[in-house]
């Protein structure tokens, strides 16, 4: 995984130039910093987010049933589609890993891009309801 300033955002497909979008409801996964530390203190080990391998990271958002609400990061508008399960690869990163993140959607959350748009680092984070119309 790398780490990008800004990234372009391309609706319906997920970012420029990483792998995702093959589902429609699986565009991008987004891991929370809060919730990654929270595993890390389960384990008793430090690991880099990016060894999460999701396309997003974010600091204090709980995950937990957020299906169907939306995620604002800057201008762009994620809808929340449901949990990024972990994979058996978090336990060959370290032993207990995959456990420690099964908890309150600890692994993440995967989404669909709603608008295309660049987001870049420091841009606000805002996870809310899905306006009714």
């Amino acid at each position: 995984m790398r780490s990008h300033e800004s990234i372009e955002c391309i609706f319906e497909k997920g970012l420029q130039g990483c792998a995702g979008g093959k589902s429609k409801h699986r565009q991008v996964t987004i891991l929370s910093l809060a919730a990654w530390n929270e595993a890390q203190e389960e384990i008793e080990q430090r690991l880099d987010p990016s060894s999460r391998r999701a396309n997003l990271l974010v600091d204090e958002l709980n995950f937990e049933d957020s299906k169907g609400k939306i995620l604002t990061i800057g201008d762009l508008e994620i809808e929340i589609t449901g949990e990024t399960k972990p994979c058996a690869y978090m336990d060959e990163l370290h032993e207990g890993l995959r456990a420690a993140m099964k908890p309150h959607w600890r692994g993440g959350a995967t989404g669909k891009v709603l608008n295309s748009c660049t987001i870049s680092i420091g841009d606000s984070v805002i996870l809310q309801e899905k306006p009714h119309k």
